[in-house]
Order: structure tokens, then sequence, then C-alpha cells
């Protein structure tokens, strides 16, 4: 697998400095193969009890993956699209979203079937989808008209498709953007994972369930009530499993990025905004306003 990093580096780093370039045919395998080792690589900060309960991915993907290296492709029944990405300078990301193959009429299933997952690095978006029950998987398209990167057989110009902002990344990478291109078949993120338990008032504060599910994180009650005047706010914070860049918006918060204290600071730091220091209950508290 090593090769793909080497790989990876040559083709994706002047896409990433938002260089105008193009991946070759013969490179297209070997950047699917990177996304989704990338995506399942992140995907092992998830326990086995997680993944005993459908959350994370079973271990039965990595050794599919493993046992055909010499092959250089990613998994059968994926699919992957490369876009451009226009947001917070230094923004990088990975999010894994289990999702349902759902037929009009019939219940959720009790287990996902696929999963979407999304790699962002500077201006580089790469996008992705794999179906893991024989016999549901879909040809699917993004609403983004990203250009196919996996499979495809021509070369793929870099940029092209509609630029992905911080706005429409989320509903990408909740895999809100898919579409199965025939029949009636709708992909929806499993609503197990895929939404958080609510937000409570609590001591002065607002608690809100963190990414891991195992802890909760707070923010000020001062926060909700600028929220509800139009005025929103960026901020860091972490549980024991990691840190956070939160943005508030007018009905919850959203999780921009997730990983390491000091990469999460990094990219509080270069955001531009006017920052405050709210004192209450819970102590000192910075956060930056968004523009508008």
């Amino acid at each position: 697998m090593s090769n793909l990093e080497t790989v990876a580096q040559r083709v994706l780093t002047p896409l990433i400095l938002d260089e105008p370039g193009m991946i070759a045919p013969q490179d297209q395998a070997a950047i699917a193969t990177w996304v989704q080792k990338t995506a399942l690589t992140a995907m092992l900060l998830s326990s086995r009890e997680q993944r005993e309960n459908g959350y994370g991915l079973a271990p039965s993907e990595y050794r599919a993956l493993y046992e055909r290296r010499e092959l250089v492709q990613p998994l059968d029944f994926s699919q992957f699209w490369v876009g451009r990405f226009e947001g917070i300078k230094g923004f990088s990301a990975v999010r894994v979203t289990p999702l349902t193959v759902r037929i009009p009429g019939l219940p959720e299933p009790s287990l996902p079937q696929g999963y979407a997952m999304t790699i962002v690095v500077g201006a580089l978006l790469l996008h992705g989808v794999r179906f893991t029950t024989p016999g549901l998987q879909a040809d699917t398209k993004t609403e983004l008209g990203l250009p196919a990167l996996w499979p495809s057989e021509t070369s793929v110009m870099w940029p092209a498709g509609q630029t992905c902002t911080e706005k429409s990344l989320l509903a990408l990478a909740d895999g809100g953007m898919l579409r199965a291109t025939g029949g009636e078949v709708r992909l929806r993120p499993w609503s197990h994972a895929a939404h958080l338990p609510q937000s409570a008032f609590e001591n002065g504060a607002i608690r809100v369930p963190a990414l891991c599910r195992k802890h909760d994180i707070y923010y000020p009650a001062a926060l909700l009530r600028e929220a509800h005047q139009g005025r929103f706010y960026a901020f860091m914070t972490s549980c024991e499993c990691s840190a956070y860049l939160i943005h508030t918006d007018s009905d919850r918060i959203r999780f921009r990025a997730a990983g390491e204290p000091e990469g999460i600071a990094s990219v509080y730091a270069d955001m531009v905004g006017d920052e405050f220091l709210i004192e209450d209950q819970i102590g000192e508290f910075a956060c930056k306003r968004l523009s508008a």
C-alpha cells in the first residue's frame, strides 16, 4: 500500500494547492484505493463495541481491501468522484457516513448497507460510496455534478463540477447529495448514526453529545441566544477522544472538523473573524464571530 501514498502525493499535491490539473486513467484506480484506505484507517477510531452495533466499519472491509492489495483497486461496488472545496484556509477532514438503501413503502433496514466517504485536503474534495450488501448496489451520481474518478476510462480534468462550500459540505458528507440514477431506490444516511441525540440546557450551558458518542461537550448559552438573533460563531472544544471545531447555526451546532488539538487550534487560529471572550458558569470561553 506504500505505493498509494507515492501516487497520491504526485497526483493530488497540485490539486490540494488549488492548481488546475488532471488525473490520468492509469492513476485513477490508485487514487480511488487511497481514498478508501484513508477512510477505513480513520474509522479505526471506532471501538469494537461500536462496530458490533453497526457503527464504524466491519472488519470484513479491512480484510477485503488487504486481500486485493496487489490489484491496487478499490473494493467492488464502489464509486468515487473528485471536486474542488472552497472554505476555511488549511481545512482538512475525513468523514464516513453509513448509508441505507431505501425502497418506498419499506421500513429502514436495521443495519447500514453501505457508506459514504468524504476527504477534504486544502482545495481538494474526494467523495465516494461503497455498497456492502450484494445485490443492493446502484449507479449513483452527486448533486454537485462532480466528475467520476472511479470507475472511469477518461482523464479527469480538475477543477470540474460545482464547487463544494462549507455550507454544502455537511450535506455531501452525510450522503445527502448522492442520487441513484435509475429506479425508485433512495440512498439515505442510517438514522441511528446520522442523528445525534438532542442537546440540553444544563447548569447554564448547552450540553451536546460529541461525535465519539461517548462524551459530551458544552458551550455557553449566550451563543445560542446569539444564534437566535442571526449572529453565529466558531469555537474549538474537546472531549477525551478528540478536539473539535464547531460552528453555531440557526437551528443547531455543526461539527466542522475533528482531530488532534494542535491541528484544530491551527485551523481556528487561521480563521478570519473578531474573537470574543465569554465568561459564564463554565469559565472563560473563546469564540470567533463568523461573517454573514
